[in-house]
């Protein structure tokens, strides 16, 4: 030891020894000071782990609360189809979603009715679930396949030409217009009017249509006035309720007469059809058939008619 060291130490002071065998002196009291300041942060310590644990706990569990709710719903969203406890098959639907499934459309037929109107009785043919078109040739009288047909544009009696535009698939087969009324045959859909020029015509053609003309009778609801005097037995393609039929007389009647008995019945529009004995014939739903008119025995080659199938 160094003889020049003061060997004695204050009631205040402590001597350490350090690591080389040298002793220091110094730490103060004030020492014991900062010991409790460390015991106090370390509690504090303590305190924030513990807090921050609990935090973690609750956190955690309600995750896991949140994770059993959603499984549920994905359980609830992938349950099982219900089996028959025999053969482990899926169950059957509804009878009633069968029937509304797989029963077919009724076949196409033409309802046969006749109706009185003030003195006149008019027998209304209506075609259900069948589709028109055009057919040009006397032969076609003889079709028995067909459910509805009539004869359509008139034909001249000079040179056997069709009166009026006629187009038949897309084909221009007559041109004039000696007649506004109209019918045309669209994707299937018949179209009725009166017009001196229509875009009907060329839709027709474009769409490898039908189209042919006749005199017009009702429009609107109203009468269109026709001069050819005296009475026969008439035909007319009709609107009525909405639906495309044929209509005809039992009686003779003026072209006057038969239109106003046709708005008395409700049609809002109409065109004439070839009448007199001209020949046709419907099929009812039971497959019974009647025909009007009767056959020529000297058929025009162009003798057309529009039929439904």
């Amino acid at each position: 030891m160094n003889p020049n060291t003061n060997n004695d130490i204050n009631d205040n002071e402590i001597r350490i020894i350090t690591q080389c065998g040298q002793r220091t002196d110094l730490v103060p009291a004030q020492k014991k000071q900062r010991s409790s300041n460390s015991v106090l942060l370390l509690i504090a310590l303590g305190v924030i782990f513990i807090a921050v644990v609990t935090l973690l706990v609750l956190y955690l569990t309600s995750g896991d609360s949140g994770n059993e709710a959603e499984e549920q719903l994905v359980i609830e969203q992938t349950e099982p189809t219900t089996l028959n406890p025999l053969d482990q098959t899926p169950a059957p639907p509804d009878t009633a979603e069968i029937l509304r499934l797989d029963t077919p459309s009724e076949p196409g037929h033409v309802n046969i009715t006749d109706a009185r109107v003030g003195e006149t009785t008019l027998k209304v043919l209506q075609p259900r679930n069948l589709t028109p078109e055009l057919c040009v040739g006397p032969e076609n009288a003889a079709d028995t396949t067909a459910a509805l047909i009539v004869q359509a544009a008139d034909v001249r009696a000079d040179n056997g030409g069709i009166v009026g535009a006629y187009v038949f698939q897309g084909e221009l087969l007559s041109r004039g217009q000696s007649k506004s009324g109209f019918c045309a045959i669209i994707g299937g859909n018949p179209i009725i009017g009166v017009a001196d020029a229509t875009p009907y015509l060329e839709q027709a053609i474009e769409t490898n249509g039908y189209f042919f003309r006749q005199y017009p009778l009702v429009v609107s609801g109203q009468i269109v006035e026709n001069r050819q005097p005296g009475k026969s037995l008439r035909k007319a393609l009709a609107e009525l309720s909405g639906e495309i039929c044929v209509i005809l007389s039992e009686e003779p009647m003026t072209f006057h007469d038969f239109s106003q008995s046709l708005i008395d019945l409700g049609v809002t529009n109409a065109i004439y059809l070839v009448g007199s004995t001209s020949y046709g014939y419907a099929r009812d739903a039971q497959g019974r058939r009647i025909s009007f008119g009767k056959r020529s025995d000297r058929p025009l080659k162009n003798t057309n008619y529009i039929v439904w199938r």
